[in-house]
């Protein structure tokens, strides 16, 4: 089968792409960027392009029976670090538009668009089921809406959409803010949590959500929209969660309880001066409890996750241990001073 892949480069977008190539499928990847690591790249066709580029991306869906859209900027993203809130959504934006757009005028049989969990902003219902309000907390959780609308329209105009709404992703190669957290245990740092750390908040492996994208393309449900997670009744508290990854990292790590107003506050006068390490979408939902109903997932496309919270951080880690050099978070004069105040310990 022949595949078009947008943001193949990406995180989600190698587990996708080696799960299908696995399968004997023909892949041809997009992106602005290469492969983080040369020597672990899949072995797929790759476009480098621009998603604001239609020509590009109508070339490269030639003869695609699926397109996988996995491509979006969000300012944790080394190469969108400069970008504004508008330029975020703008781009994000555009690009649906552009796949949708080709999907079209190619007649491709479906395209599967990743979209996320933070389109729901802060739970008012634990769990969210996929009808719960939607009232993104930034630029990113905005164009994803927005996303979704486009995505309804086309499907009402006969194009064959499923729409995947992910927790957060891990996996290999990632950025971040969990790098962040991952730097800190390495490093045997104080880890601040933000609050009593009692909450829960679902997780998802990229590896699951990669199989739920195949799963997605498969499927002949009328249903389109799809929450996908972790097992939620698996899930948990923060401060267990992280407790089980100092355990297993075998570090000096300490967790520090950080009062919430207090550096909810902070972290939004940095942010007003681009110094907060951490985006609005974190310092926000950090205290709150957090967990995706998937059963709708589970029942139309027989999906189920196959790695629960702790497991799938925990392999995170390792793998993140094994390429620290590389992926290592880029020096940051807030993380700089809690290195320095870690140091400083009796």
């Amino acid at each position: 089968m022949n595949l078009l892949l947008t943001g193949s480069s990406g995180l989600l977008g190698q587990c996708l792409a080696r799960l299908l190539v696995e399968r004997g499928d023909k892949v041809t990847g997009l992106d602005m960027v290469d492969p983080p690591i040369a020597s672990e790249a899949v072995p797929i066709d790759l476009v480098r392009a621009d998603m604001s580029d239609r020509s590009a991306l109508r070339e490269a869906a030639q003869g695609a029976e699926v397109i996988y859209h996995l491509a979006a900027a969000q300012r944790m993203k080394p190469q969108f670090s400069n970008l504004d809130e508008q330029e975020i959504y703008d781009m994000n934006l555009g690009a649906v538009a552009n796949v949708l757009a080709v999907a079209a005028e190619l007649g491709t049989r479906k395209v599967v668009f990743v979209s996320s969990s933070g389109i729901y902003g802060i739970p008012q219902t634990i769990p969210c089921t996929e009808s719960h309000p939607t009232i993104p907390l930034g630029a990113y959780g905005d164009s994803k809406l927005e996303a979704e609308a486009l995505c309804r329209k086309a499907i009402d105009e006969g194009l064959d959409v499923t729409v995947l709404r992910p927790m957060s992703l891990f996996g290999p190669r990632m950025t971040g803010v969990f790098a962040i957290l991952f730097e800190w245990v390495r490093t045997g740092q104080f880890v601040f949590t933000l609050g009593a750390g009692k909450n829960r908040v679902q997780m998802v492996s990229a590896w699951d959500v990669a199989e739920a994208c195949i799963c997605a393309a498969q499927t002949t449900s009328k249903v389109r929209f799809f929450n996908i997670g972790s097992a939620p009744e698996e899930v948990p508290t923060v401060y267990e969660q992280v407790r089980a990854l100092i355990e297993h990292a075998g570090t000096r790590s300490r967790v520090i309880r950080v009062p919430a107003a207090l550096l909810r506050t902070a972290a939004k006068v940095l942010d007003t001066v681009n110094l907060s390490p951490i985006v609005p979408e974190h310092y926000l939902l950090a205290d709150s409890t957090f967990l995706l109903d998937i059963g709708q997932a589970r029942a139309e496309l027989g999906w189920e996750p196959k790695r629960n919270n702790v497991q799938l951080m925990n392999e995170a880690y390792d793998w993140y241990l094994e390429n620290v050099d590389e992926y290592r978070p880029a020096p940051q004069p807030i993380l700089s001073l809690l290195a320095l105040l870690s140091s400083k310990r009796s």
